[in-house]
């Protein structure tokens, strides 16, 4: 069993209009932040500052999903 992350579900919810197909997949919390932060800073620009606030932390855990 793993985790997924839509990059569109996080944007919709930080008021970011975004049709961003990507979906990280990890086998841990700790491993699915490492790929979405990388392709949030490489792709969308982010900041180390940005990924780190509290808010888009949270948003991140919220929209993040169990797969078999």
């Amino acid at each position: 069993m793993g985790l997924e992350l839509k990059c569109s579900n996080i944007e919709q919810e930080l008021g970011i209009e975004s049709t961003c197909p990507f979906v990280a997949h990890g086998e841990d919390m700790d491993e699915l932040m490492k790929v979405m932060k990388k392709h949030a800073k490489e792709v969308h620009g982010y900041t180390d500052e940005q990924l780190e606030d509290p808010e888009t932390i949270a948003v991140m855990q919220k929209h993040t999903a169990s797969i078999e």
